[in-house]
This record gives structure tokens, sequence and C-alpha cells, in this order.
């Protein structure tokens, strides 16, 4: 699974907390509101599709086109078909929708958020970061409220921002002090700035709280940078069972002296083209930082520059490719 930044890496589940577990519910109402206009099976279908968002957008469109509708039920409607935009990762469309949803309904607090999201995935962190201000204000009790803090975080980090990122995570860290993805996120922030002792101690504690082969290889960068004799020793050992083949279990074979460039590059390419853009890109990242572990600093810049312009702009990898040439134009 692709690696994902804090304001997206959690889009997809953030969306469907808000709307599935109160989707037959809302439906339900909805349509009853609605039935007295002859709207209600396209409210309901809007509602009520999953896994087929062409599906889900044709009946919201209809509904909210007919003309019939009105106040929160409209408002659900462009709601719920911002979902769907999103889920095709059609960004505009999305936020299209959200600012109709929220002109209806100024207080419409997770219209805020999962504009915020779609804002972070247009690469746009002020007003991504606006937007979850504004939730945060409205919605001070809402179950999103650490997602929320954990994706306005990451934009600060995208922004550079790196000492206000760190104080974000340190709120989402009071809320969970099990988040793993607070967590990670606190030492990236660390790691950004140059306090490589407190990003190792974060990381450290993400691995043991939510063990992946990302936050390993994340917390391998960082003891490499705080000079820790033993980091291939503990990567083994960390991801000793977890190496099963599959991406990116050649970065770590790189970064333990097991195979080379070529091999990482041939693992990442993959039937699914979207997917192997998503992993040629992971591997322009973390071979950047291999060349910069050997001080050829010149390929890795050529490296960083090609994941700045070819990683999704929500990917941890997108993050720190535009944080590493920051620290190299330094």
């Amino acid at each position: 699974m692709a690696s994902r930044s804090d304001s997206a890496a959690r889009a997809a589940l953030a969306l469907l907390a808000h709307i599935f577990p109160r989707r037959v519910a809302a439906a339900l109402l909805l349509a009853a509101a609605a039935a007295a206009h002859g709207q209600a099976d396209d409210v309901e279908r809007c509602l009520s599709v999953t896994g087929n968002p062409d599906l889900a957008i044709q009946h919201c469109t209809r509904a909210i086109e007919s003309g019939k509708l009105s106040g929160d039920t409209l408002a659900q409607m462009h709601y719920s078909r911002a979902f769907e935009w999103a889920t095709k990762n059609d960004h505009d469309r999305a936020i299209a929708d959200y600012d109709a949803a929220i002109r209806i309904n100024p207080k419409y607090a997770n219209a805020y958020y999962n504009r915020g999201i779609a804002w972070g995935g247009k690469g746009d962190p002020d007003r991504a970061i606006a937007d979850y201000d504004t939730f945060l204000r409205l919605a001070p009790k809402d179950s999103s409220v650490l997602d929320a803090h954990i994706a306005r975080a990451g934009e600060l980090m995208v922004k550079g921002d790196y000492a206000r990122a760190a104080a974000g995570y340190d709120t989402a860290i009071a809320l969970d002090p099990k988040s793993g993805t607070a967590l990670m996120g606190r030492g990236r922030a660390y790691f950004y700035s140059g306090d490589v002792q407190r990003s190792v101690a974060d990381l450290e504690r993400a691995f043991k709280t939510e063990p992946s082969v990302y936050t390993a290889v994340w917390l391998y960068l960082a003891r490499k940078r705080a000079k820790t004799i033993n980091a291939e020793e503990m990567l083994d050992s960390e991801t000793r069972g977890r190496r099963d083949g599959n991406w990116p279990s050649a970065v770590i074979m790189l970064y333990l002296g097991r195979t080379d460039v070529d091999s990482v590059l041939a693992s990442a390419l993959d039937r699914d083209a979207k997917r192997e853009n998503e992993q040629r890109c992971e591997a322009n990242f973390y071979l950047a930082h291999w060349h910069l572990l050997r001080s050829e600093n010149d390929r890795a810049l050529a490296l960083l520059k090609q994941a700045e312009s070819g990683c999704p702009k929500d990917f941890l990898e997108h993050e720190g490719a535009v944080a590493e040439l920051r620290r190299l134009a330094k």
C-alpha cells in the first residue's frame, strides 16, 4: 500500500467515517423528507450506493438538479456527491460540491473538514489549514478532531513550518498518546528540522504502536542521520518477517546492502499504471536518501527533484522531497 501524507493518507477513511456510519439513518430521514416531491429514490440511492461512484454521482446529480430539494437535504446531496468525486480523485469537483453544501449550511462542519482534505490533495496547504481550523471551531468534540489536528499539522509540514507542525502533533498526541500516525508525523517534523534524536525517539514509539515497513524505513533514515552505529542491524530485525518481496521490500534490501539500485527500480514496476507511478515516486525518494547517506548529493538532488515533480502531493515522499530540497538549498 502506498505511503501517504497525514493530510490525505487518511482521506478515504475520514470520508467513510463521516458518511457511512450514518448513511442508513440519513437515507431514511432524507428520503422521507423528499418523498413528497417524488425524489426519495434518488436521495436514498445517492446516500446508499457504495463501491460505484459513477452510479452514486448519477443519483446525487438527479436529486440535486430536480429543483425540488432545499435546506439540509440539498446540502447532504452535495456533500455526498463530493465524497464520490473524492473517491475518483477529482478534487476540483469535490471542492465545488463542498462549496455548495457550505453555502447552504455555513455551519456544516464535516464539509469543511473534507474540503480541507481535498485542498490538501490539490497541494494548497493554506486553504486546507483554514478549513481544518473552521472544522475544529465548529465541532470541537467531533469524533474526527484527532484526525483534523493530524491533517492540519501535515499541511504545516508541507509549508515547511516544522515548529508549528510539531506543536500540532503535540496536540494530537495529547488526545491519543498511542496514535502511531501522530507520533510518526512529529518524528518527521523533527527529522526535517534537524532534531534527529527526538525524531528517532518518536519514530521508535510510532513503530512500536503501529509497526509498518514504511515507519521502519523512516526510523532507519533518522537513525543514520543520528549516526546510530547499528542502524542496519536494527532495520534488519524490525523488518524480518515483513519483507515479503513486494514493494517496498527492495528498498529495505538496498539499505541492508543486499541488492542494488537497478533491482529497486525494477521492483517498482507494476502492471497497474497508477501503482507503478506511485512506487516509482517512492523509489526516487528512497534512492535519493541512499545517495545522501553515501554523500552523493548531486545524484540525490536529481532524484529528489523527480520525486517532487512526480509524486502525488498527498504522499509522504512528496512532502519529504520538498523538505530535503529545502535543506540542501541551505
